[in-house]
């Protein structure tokens, strides 16, 4: 155990001084470039603690934004939990080539959004415009217009029949945490490399 714990050290320490060889003499000595190995379940344990940090963190691509290629969502064990990774560094677009890939990337932990009671209402409101709106057009999984009774029909076996599950969902959290919002982390891609298996 001893050796795959002193392995798993030494990996993570050579992974994360090659991450930064790019522009190695531009980094400062703060302690806001940290190289660590993580995947997403252990990232997304504690997500504040690496804000404003480098990281190294390997997943599977569950998603890329087709609209976009701006983001994409990476897991590890757990397909449903996932974190945000934007466009940065190398990276215009990312190419949904990657979908269904193990990856590993580096980039800067940020908080991408603030979720507040105002965030909330905003949301709820466009969920409730939505079901009302029979004219609104709605996209299928591929990119097909449809709109009506048709769009409803989907929305609805989408989301279990609770359009405002998620609401209500951020909503507990956010009274849970005492806070005025939630915040969101998400990661500025560096880099991105396969993992050959």
């Amino acid at each position: 155990m001893k050796k795959i714990l002193f392995l798993l050290v030494i990996s993570a320490f050579i992974l994360g001084n090659n991450s930064g060889c790019k522009n190695r003499d531009s980094q400062n000595s703060d302690s806001t470039i940290v190289s660590n190995l993580l995947n997403v379940d252990s990232f997304l344990v504690a997500p504040e603690k690496w804000a404003g940090k480098e990281i190294v963190i390997i997943g599977t691509v569950s998603h890329v934004c087709r609209h976009s290629g701006k983001k994409l969502f990476l897991f590890s064990g757990d397909p449903e939990k996932t974190v945000k990774v934007n466009t940065g560094g190398d990276f215009p677009t990312f190419d949904i080539k990657y979908e269904g890939l193990d990856v590993e990337l580096s980039g800067t932990v940020i908080e991408d959004e603030k979720i507040d009671a105002n965030y909330l209402n905003e949301w709820e409101a466009e969920i409730k415009n939505s079901i009302t709106d029979k004219d609104q057009k709605v996209c299928t999984e591929e990119n097909k217009a449809i709109s009506g009774q048709t769009a409803e029909k989907e929305k609805t076996t989408e989301v279990d029949n609770d359009p405002y599950a998620s609401v209500k969902e951020f909503r507990k959290k956010l009274e849970d945490s005492g806070k005025a919002y939630i915040s969101i982390y998400a990661i500025d891609c560096k880099t991105m490399k396969e993992i050959k298996k």
